[in-house]
């Protein structure tokens, strides 16, 4: 009787966590919760000159409105916010690419990004 509710309760976990892994992975617009990003010169992202390197990228929504959040990993812990738009794609993105423009300062900014795996891309409003 006790190994019947080992087996449940080992099955409901496993069950559990699989759905957990399973949503926090993708939500319900189509895009991960958590990615990271490396850039290999200064970046403008949001208004903010971020410098080169590898930040955790995070969403928020605010009411309707759409928030990434940039953390730098390691280092001085630098943080940008940018409003952003998703943008459907056809299916699921192959690969994770980056787009940029240059400002009047020729300093570079971040446009959109599309990560591997989401059905979305992000255009960020400049």
């Amino acid at each position: 009787m006790q190994r019947h509710w080992l087996v449940i309760t080992v099955t409901i976990a496993i069950v559990v966590c699989s759905a957990t892994l399973v949503q926090a992975k993708t939500n319900s617009m189509g895009i991960s919760e958590k990615q990271t990003i490396t850039f290999t010169a200064p970046t403008v992202v949001g208004g903010t000159l971020l410098p080169a390197g590898d930040y955790s990228v995070t969403h928020q929504m605010q009411g309707a409105e759409h928030i990434m959040i940039f953390k730098e990993i390691g280092g001085a812990k630098t943080e940008a916010k940018a409003k952003c738009s998703l943008v459907p794609l056809n299916g699921k993105a192959e690969k994770t690419e980056q787009r940029y423009s240059e400002n009047a300062k020729n300093e570079r900014v971040l446009q959109e990004m599309t990560f591997r795996g989401d059905t979305q891309k992000h255009v960020l409003v400049q």
